[in-house]
């Protein structure tokens, strides 16, 4: 019955997920419920193997040599994640500068570490509850943040998968940071990642798409972001009257907004069709701001130097945390009244018995 249960559950979980990735691609409750059905998928094939294991000895030295092979590997993975952080902020501040925005991976390394050191020494607190108490409450939260982390995960490679094909007629080019009056190689990335879509575009019986530059002048910058794209797609060979600014936008959403309006006023609302394009980390955050910003578009991402990824990834998903930090906020104060119910429980058990 248990099993039955178990797999009718994952299931669930997996048509839950296919509606609503058919839906919209754009939400991160999609990678959230694909991660539900797939653990959930696990964790029955896991009674299925100790049901069986129970008749037949074989199934279960296997099983059990497969167990013990994750829990001795589990530590080695997170020490490894740890270490590989740490090392890969070095690279990060050698090739970018060192600046607060590439702290992160650092940060991130260090807690890990500094949570292994919590779980080494908390058998010594087994006595103590009330500091045992505080110790778990952390756990919790950070294995919350940690799901949280893995359903972001899931929707942005998901989101990457998506291939959105010609014809469009625009091509929304986000806008980064710039480098005196040229765009940098983040942003270059972008441009060039338009262009391969407008040629194979071109190369079709198909008008080619227009590009809408969009990106406002910042007040460390010479020029807009959008004059500084357009400078670009003109070197390489994009004609004028096929390029479109934007130049107001300070964030991706009002990128998308304003980009919105642009090609509403051109071609009427609804009565076109486009792509976005800007880095594949940042691909999936963008697509929901394309959705908040009533825009109905799926991006093509430009690839990110390795060592950036990591660092990138861990900004996006804080991102994202901001982004719906009133849900977030409300399951960890139900994680914080919990324990804080556990606590009064312990203290008035202690006092009931000293009384």
């Amino acid at each position: 019955m248990i099993l039955f249960v178990c797999y009718g559950l994952s299931a669930l979980f997996m048509l839950a997920f296919f509606i609503s990735y058919l839906r919209d691609k754009r939400r991160i409750r999609v990678g959230m419920l694909l991660t539900f059905g797939l653990l959930m998928l696990a964790f029955s094939l896991m009674i299925s193997v100790v049901q069986v294991a129970d008749d037949n000895q074989l199934v279960f030295y296997a099983a059990a040599f497969g167990f013990m092979t994750v829990v001795l590997l589990l530590p080695l993975l997170v020490i490894g994640t740890g270490a590989g952080l740490i090392y890969n902020a070095r690279i990060l501040w050698r090739k970018e500068g060192f600046k607060p925005k590439n702290l992160l991976t650092l940060g991130l390394g260090l807690m890990i570490f500094l949570f292994l050191g919590l779980m080494i020494f908390s058998p010594q607190w087994t006595s103590m509850p009330m500091l045992a108490l505080p110790v778990a409450l952390l756990t919790t939260i950070a294995g919350y943040l940690g799901f949280v982390f893995l359903c972001y995960l899931v929707s942005s490679v998901l989101y990457n998968l998506v291939r959105p094909r010609p014809p469009r007629d625009y091509i929304v080019v986000l806008g980064a940071g710039l480098k005196g009056d040229r765009v940098t190689p983040l942003l270059a990335g972008r441009l060039k990642r338009g262009i391969a879509f407008y040629k194979k575009q071109e190369a079709m019986p198909y008008v080619p798409p227009k590009f809408v530059v969009s990106g406002g002048k910042g007040s460390d910058e010479i020029i807009s972001e959008a004059a500084a794209m357009r400078n670009y797609l003109l070197e390489q060979g994009i004609p004028d009257e096929w390029i479109i600014m934007e130049d107001q936008s300070v964030n991706t959403l009002q990128n998308m907004a304003f980009s919105k309006k642009i090609m509403d006023e051109q071609s009427g609302e609804g009565q076109y069709r486009c792509v976005f394009a800007t880095n594949n980390f940042h691909l999936f955050r963008a697509g929901v701001y394309a959705r908040k910003a009533g825009l109905k578009a799926d991006g093509i991402g430009s690839k990110t130097a390795f060592y950036y990824l990591p660092n990138a990834f861990i900004r996006e998903y804080i991102a994202i945390l901001s982004m719906y930090r009133k849900w977030h906020l409300f399951f960890i104060g139900c994680i914080v009244l919990m324990f804080a119910g556990m606590a009064l429980a312990l203290w008035w058990g202690k006092k009931t018995l000293i009384g």
